[in-house]
C-alpha cells in the first residue's frame, strides 16, 4: 500500500531525522537520488554525457540544497551544469560544494523587474536538456511570489510548447504546490519526474495537483510517521483482500447483486453494469427493469437472471429516466428498502439525483458508510448544491468539484454519512472518519461512455461478495471494510482498463505517471479484462 502524509508531518519527522545524521548526511543522500534520476533518464534516451547540459533552478532552503548538491555530483561526472540562483539566501555550504566541483553559478538580481528574470531564466532553460526543479519546497505556503511566478509561467510555456524537448525534475514536489488536499492555489512547474523526500506528500497522491508531479520516486530517509489519512491500493492489498470462492460455496453464498438500470428509453445501460458485476466475481447478477431492457441484457449477457430476488448488494441508477415517473418510484423503494435493511446499497448516475427523495423516505434522514454515492464531478456538484453547499452563491460548479476534489468527496461523505466514490483520472474514495483512498492507473483511453457504469458494477460485485462472508457470521461491514472494497474495485477497474489498452500490468502503475496511453478501447473491453486484472492480483499475493 502507498501512504501519503501531510506536509507538517513530514517536516516534523524530517527535523527529528536531520538531528540524528549532522553534517548534511540525508541533504546529500537525497541529492544523490536525484543525480541518479537524472542520470538514469538521460541514458534511457541516449544522450551523450557532454551533449546534456543540466539546469538547476535553485531557490532557497533545503530544496535549494538538494539542488546544488546534485548539480555538483554530475558536474563531477562530467555533465555542463549551470545553477540558477533565484534566492537571496542559497544554502552556502550546498553552494561551496557546488563551485568546488565547477558548477557554472550565475546569481540572479532578484531586485530587477520580474519579466526580465523570467526572460532570463527563459534563456537559460532553453539551451538545458534538463531542468532540475529546487526552487520552493513544502516549508513555503500560497501562491508563488514574483519574480518566481512569472519564471515558473515562462518555462510552463516553452515545456508546453514542445514536452518532449526537456526533461523536468522536481525535488520533493513541484514548485508552486502548497496544499495538502491537492488543490492547486496559482501557477507551478510540472514535473516528468518528482524525487520526494522521506515519505508521500498528500498533494501527489490527490488531482489536480497530483497531475503535476508526474512520475513520483520515494527517497527513504527512515522517518518515523504516524498511521496515514491517504492510501493508495496496490496489486497485492487488492489480492490479500479479495474473497474467494471457497469449495463448498455456491451462487447464492458468493454475492448476489441485484442490478436496477436502464430503461425503455436507455436499454442498454445497464449491459455493462450486469457484465460488471458478473466479471468481478460476483455469484449472480440480477436484472429488474423495463422487458425490452431485460432482453438487450440478456442477449448480451445470458448468465443474468431477471427479475428480483435475494441479493447481498443493490445497484441503482444508470439508465434510469427522470420522465419515466414509475421507474423511478420503483428504483427509490427499492434503495429506501437497502438503505434500511443494512445491506450494501450503490447510487449511481442517476440515482444520486434521486438522493432527495431517497433520503426523504429512510428512517433518521441519513444513509451509513455501507451506502456508496459514485458521481463524478458534474453529479457531485448537483448533489453538493442540492444539500445547500456553496450558500448564497447558487451552488456549487462542477469546476470547484475539480479544483478540490478531494474536499469535496470529503464534504459529501461527511454530510450523507455514505462512502463516496468520485470518479476522474485519480478516483477518490472518502467515508466519515477513515483513511481516504486514491485510486490511479487507467490509461486516459478509460475516460469512455459506459466505463462508469462498469465500476459501478465491479464496485456492487465487491461489497455483495464480501456482505455474503459477513452475513454468514451475523455481522455488518465495517466502515474500513467498505472503504477498503470500495478501493480495490476502483483498482481492478483502473487495471483493467490498463490490460483492455494494451499496457502491462504493473505493480507501481504510476512508475510511468498519470500520462500512458495505450491503444483505444470501449467500456466493454475493460469489463471483459476484469477477469485479468483480479487474477493478476490474486497472483500478487
Amino acid at each position: 500500500m502507498i501512504e501519503a502524509f501531510e506536509k507538517q508531518t513530514v517536516r516534523g519527522a524530517e527535523a527529528q531525522a536531520v538531528s540524528a545524521h549532522p553534517h548534511g548526511i540525508l541533504m546529500k543522500k537525497a541529492a544523490g537520488e536525484v543525480s541518479d534520476t537524472v542520470i538514469e533518464l538521460l541514458l534511457a534516451r541516449g544522450a551523450k554525457v557532454a551533449e546534456s547540459p543540466i539546469l538547476g533552478l535553485v531557490g532557497g532552503g533545503d530544496n535549494g540544497g538538494d539542488c546544488l548538491y546534485a548539480l555538483s555530483y554530475l558536474a563531477k561526472l562530467g555533465y555542463p551544469c549551470l545553477a540558477l540562483i533565484l534566492s537571496d539566501n542559497p544554502h552556502l555550504k550546498a553552494m561551496a560544494a557546488a563551485e568546488k566541483a565547477e558548477v557554472t553559478i550565475e546569481q540572479v538580481d532578484l531586485a530587477g523587474n520580474a519579466r526580465q528574470v523570467a526572460r532570463l531564466a527563459a534563456r537559460r532553460a532553453r539551451a538545458a536538456k534538463v531542468w532540475i526543479d529546487g526552487l520552493v519546497g513544502t516549508g513555503v505556503n500560497g501562491k508563488l511570489r514574483e519574480p518566481l511566478s512569472q519564471v515558473v509561467a515562462e518555462l510552463t510555456r516553452i515545456s508546453t510548447s514542445d514536452p518532449h524537448q526537456f526533461l523536468r525534475i522536481a525535488i520533493d514536489i513541484p514548485s508552486g504546490v502548497f496544499s495538502d488536499d491537492g488543490r492547486l492555489p496559482g501557477i507551478c512547474l510540472g514535473a516528468d519526474v518528482t524525487v520526494t523526500m522521506g515519505a508521500l506528500k498528500s498533494a501527489s497522491l490527490l488531482p489536480p495537483a497530483a497531475y503535476e508531479f508526474g512520475q513520483v520516486r520515494l527517497v527513504d530517509l527512515g522517518l518515523q510517521l504516524s498511521e496515514p489519512r491517504l492510501a493508495r491500493l496496490q496489486a497485492r492489498d487488492v489480492g490479500e483482500f479479495w474473497a474467494l470462492p471457497r469449495a463448498q460455496d455456491h451462487k447464492y453464498t458468493r454475492g448476489v447483486v441485484q442490478v436496477v438500470a436502464g430503461s425503455s428509453s436507455f436499454p442498454l445501460t445497464g449491459v455493462m453494469c450486469v457484465e460488471g458485476a458478473g466479471r468481478a466475481g460476483a455469484g449472480m447478477v440480477r436484472y429488474v427493469g423495463p422487458e425490452d431492457a431485460a432482453f438487450a441484457i440478456l442477449s448480451r449477457f445470458p448468465e443474468a437472471v431477471v427479475g428480483a430476488g435475494k441479493y447481498q448488494c443493490l445497484l441503482v441508477g444508470p439508465g434510469i429516466d427522470s420522465k419515466d415517473a414509475s421507474r423511478v418510484r420503483g428504483a427509490v423503494n427499492q434503495a429506501v428498502q437497502a438503505a434500511t435493511s443494512g445491506i450494501p446499497l450503490v447510487l449511481d448516475a442517476g440515482a444520486i439525483d434521486l438522493y432527495p427523495q431517497i433520503i426523504s423516505q429512510v428512517p433518521g434522514g441519513t444513509l451509513n458508510h455501507r451506502a456508496v454515492l459514485t458521481p463524478h464531478a458534474g453529479e457531485a456538484a448537483r448533489l453538493l448544491s442540492a444539500l445547500g453547499a456553496g450558500g448564497g452563491r447558487g451552488g456549487v460548479t462542477r469546476a470547484e468539484v475539480e479544483a478540490s476534489p478531494a474536499a469535496w468527496a470529503q464534504f459529501l461523505a461527511d454530510k450523507t454519512q455514505a462512502t463516496v466514490l468520485l470518479k476522474g483520472a485519480v478516483t477518490l474514495i472518502a467515508s466519515a472518519n477513515e483513511t481516504m483512498f486514491s485510486q490511479a492507473g487507467a490509461p486516459p483511453w478509460a475516460g469512455t461512455a459506459g466505463s462508469g457504469d462498469v465500476l459501478a458494477g465491479i464496485v456492487a460485485s465487491v461489497l455483495a461478495q464480501h456482505q455474503a462472508r459477513v452475513e454468514q457470521s451475523g455481522h455488518h461491514m465495517s466502515a474500513s471494510q467498505v472503504s477498503f472494497a470500495v478501493a480495490a474495485a476502483a483498482w481492478v477497474h483502473a487495471m483493467a482498463a490498463r490490460n483492455a489498452a494494451g499496457l502491462s500490468l504493473s505493480e507501481e502503475p504510476e512508475a510511468k505517471g498519470l500520462t500512458v496511453l495505450g491503444a483505444p478501447i470501449v467500456a466493454s473491453d475493460i469489463a471483459r479484462a476484469i477477469p485479468q486484472a483480479i487474477a493478476w492480483a490474486l497472483a500478487r499475493v
